[in-house]
């Protein structure tokens, strides 16, 4: 990746994941504190792409004089949207049409399109019901899967963000 601040962020959360992994194994899949573990997972993983999608926009942007970098950090950085493949497509478009054409393509060609996308949405809608008062029934595994695909909507969004 081009991005070092990203990957770092990613491979953080990849190896936080792994360790609540190692804990779940531990205590056993049925143990009360799953579930919990679980949650945290969701909002972890959730957040770090929501990071890391709107770091690697931000940062192109560090030869902006001062005004427009803090314009651009307290209107899109700060501001809270899910990392949705719509909220990803309008951000895009919104800093260069190009970005976005660029990035539906590379998107389009992925030979798991349908798999990455579903796993980001999956995640999205995890972290929404979870949020927004709900218990969600994903399990761990389930998350860490949805990340693992998700980060490759990153990976796709820095090769474009150049």
């Amino acid at each position: 990746m081009n991005n070092q601040t990203v990957l770092q962020n990613l491979t953080d959360c990849s190896d936080e994941l792994q360790k609540i992994q190692e804990s779940i194994n531990f205590v056993g899949q049925s143990h009360s504190i799953v579930p919990f573990l679980t949650n945290y997972a969701i909002i972890k993983c959730c957040g770090t792409i929501e990071n890391s999608f709107k770091t690697i926009i931000t940062d192109f942007h560090n030869t902006l004089p001062q005004q427009a970098k803090n314009y651009i950090e307290e209107t899109f950085y700060k501001s809270s949207m899910n990392p949705s493949k719509d909220n990803i497509h309008k951000s895009l478009e919104k800093f260069d049409p190009a970005w976005n054409l660029a990035f539906k393509t590379k998107l389009s060609l992925e030979t798991d399109k349908s798999r990455i996308e579903s796993s980001l949405k999956s995640l999205n809608d995890a972290r929404n019901e979870f949020a927004h008062g709900g218990r969600p029934t994903v399990s761990f595994h389930s998350i860490f899967i949805y990340f693992n695909d998700a980060k490759r909507i990153i990976e796709i969004l820095d090769e474009v963000v150049q």
